[in-house]
């Protein structure tokens, strides 16, 4: 695996980073960027109070996503091109323009600010630095297996509402009250939904 779309693998080359400071926020800008990012378990915590945490079916199978803005716009916390939740970003912002897949590491050659030869150091040979390194990473491959065992526990397309698409991507949330601690995580986030879709969603 060495590309997908505009992401690459790191394995074997050197990247710099130039900042945000560099960029006019276009991975914040739906027309431009990305309007979803997919979760772990994990990251549930981290976004449910500022995003929607959204379900799509892929094929057959389900996924989660935390939805970053309405596919046309800017992310509603973008303000004069600076981030105003920048410390409690969701963990894929966080990250940009390095993405785990699998036990692969990518960046986003898509990013403005990425270089092959000038700015700060980003990965060495293919060993990201520290910095950019955080415990999101750390055994993702399992965190990734437990994140699907758990959403085929869930997988059953009765219990999921369809409410709108955003950059072709249908849209669905978990209807049954539950006790579960991530389904209430992501119920509590739909509060904010409204203001993502055409359609307005009631919760």
């Amino acid at each position: 695996m060495d590309c997908i779309g505009s992401f690459v693998t790191i394995k074997g080359r050197d990247w710099y980073f130039n900042g945000c400071s560099t960029c006019q926020g276009f991975c914040c800008d739906g027309a431009h960027g990305f309007s979803l990012a997919p979760l772990i378990l994990e990251d549930f915590e981290a976004v449910y109070r500022y995003f929607p945490i959204v379900f799509s079916f892929l094929e057959d199978s389900l996924g989660v996503f935390v939805l970053l803005n309405d596919g046309e716009n800017t992310c509603r916390y973008l303000d004069h091109k600076r981030c105003s939740i920048y410390d409690a970003r969701p963990p894929a912002c966080r990250l940009y323009p390095v993405s785990p897949y699998f036990e692969h590491l990518l960046v986003d050659t898509k990013c403005p600010s990425l270089s092959r030869t000038q700015g700060r150091l980003l990965c060495k040979n293919g060993v990201l630095e520290s910095a950019f390194y955080t415990k999101r990473l750390e055994n993702f491959v399992a965190k990734k297996e437990e994140t699907r065992l758990f959403l085929e526990s869930i997988n059953d397309r009765n219990d999921f509402e369809y409410v709108g698409k955003i950059a072709d991507t249908p849209l669905y949330v978990y209807k049954p009250t539950s006790q579960n601690r991530y389904l209430s995580m992501h119920l509590e986030s739909l509060t904010l939904l409204t203001s993502y879709l055409k359609t307005p969603y009631s919760a």
